[in-house]
């Protein structure tokens, strides 16, 4: 799915809290295959048909996960 389609299945989404009484559930239920496709859209895949984050992604540099995995080892 390319980026334009994409945008367009989720611009035809119903936003959640526009209904008091629809749960995250009923949201998620209804809308399952534009979710679908917009996350199968948004995953790099490598040739082997694994999910991989690509080398250039901004989250491989947050230094937060490195921290908080050193604080989890102290605490063990």
């Amino acid at each position: 799915m390319d980026k334009k389609n994409e945008h367009e299945e989720m611009d035809k989404m119903p936003i959640p809290q526009k209904k008091e009484d629809t749960t995250f559930a009923d949201f998620v239920s209804k809308n399952k295959e534009i979710i679908y496709k917009t996350a199968q859209s948004n995953t790099v895949v490598n040739e082997s048909g694994l999910t991989v984050i690509p080398k250039d992604d901004p989250w491989r540099d947050e230094k937060e996960w490195d921290e908080m995995y050193e604080d989890l080892k102290k605490q063990c």
